[in-house]
């Protein structure tokens, strides 16, 4: 484990890009240089500290959603471009989000779809699903969303209509990973499955890949990354069949954030004040 980023406080969401790394970190967003590892960009964000905003970017913005509130941001400055309230309360949050060259998809509580158009800013909604979706991913003209009731859908982008769905099981399909025409999902009831998008059928399954809630963080050198907080502990699988390589024992707390960058997972988590750095086939 390498300590690469010293914030004295906890990053609740980060990107990495080529050069620098884009960090929440209390009410602040904060942009370290990768190589001299100095705060290069700093900026007042939010009004309070929070634990549970996310983060997303491109090449030139920015994508934070903070409760009901979703935040547009320059990249380069931190300089605010949009800044939309989307829901009230406990019934209306955003629970997850995915970005494309045209549209903003923010999922909201209960089922709904917020399309917000990064042009015109207009806002559409559509009811997706009977129950809270926290994952999305784009691929192609279509969403992916893994469903609280244990679903996975396929969506055309440009109505919001489910085209196909799938039933991966009764709990909630917490984290999707995108590789090529394969889909990974991993469900609170410690399954994780390999789903063909093209027809979306799974193709295989294991049980008990961590004894607690885990996400797939990604893809290194051919294997399936996974990470479970709540166990402290991060997963290695061949990627083609699902067998398990190796187990990582890491001191981890809760939830966090992860970025796999060749044979590198950059991590946060609660435990950790900044970003550490782990290389993963060692």
């Amino acid at each position: 484990m390498e300590h690469i980023a010293e914030l004295g406080g906890i990053v609740t969401g980060f990107h990495v890009t080529e050069h620098c790394i884009d960090c929440m970190c209390g009410k602040n967003l904060v942009k370290i240089d990768k190589c001299s590892r100095n705060i290069i960009c700093q900026k007042t964000v939010f009004e309070k500290e929070g634990l549970s905003r996310k983060l997303t970017a491109d090449k030139e913005q920015i994508f934070i959603y903070d409760f009901c509130t979703l935040y547009v941001l320059n990249q380069k400055n931190y300089k605010r471009i949009g800044k939309w309230q989307l829901g009230n309360d406990l019934s209306s949050d955003i629970c997850g989000m995915a970005v494309d060259n045209n549209t903003i998809y923010c999922s909201i509580r209960n089922g709904k779809i917020i399309a917000v158009d990064r042009q015109s800013d207009q806002i559409k909604e559509f009811i997706v699903s009977e129950s809270s979706i926290w994952s999305i991913q784009i691929y192609d003209s279509y969403l992916l969303c893994g469903t609280v009731d244990g679903k996975l859908l396929l969506l055309d982008k440009s109505t919001l209509c489910a085209e196909k769905k799938l039933v991966l099981g009764k709990k909630n399909i917490g984290s999707l990973y995108l590789d090529k025409e394969t889909v990974y999902a991993a469900s609170h009831d410690g399954k994780l499955f390999k789903i063909n998008i093209k027809n979306l059928e799974i193709e295989l399954s294991t049980k008990n890949a961590h004894k607690k809630m885990f996400h797939c963080a990604g893809i290194s050198n051919d294997m399936l990354v996974t990470v479970s907080y709540p166990c402290s502990e991060i997963a290695l699988w061949n990627k083609d069949t699902l067998e398990k390589i190796k187990v990582i024992n890491i001191p981890l707390k809760l939830s966090g954030c992860t970025h796999i960058e060749n044979n590198f997972m950059y991590i946060s988590s609660r435990n950790i004040l900044g970003i550490d750095r782990i290389k993963i086939n060692e």
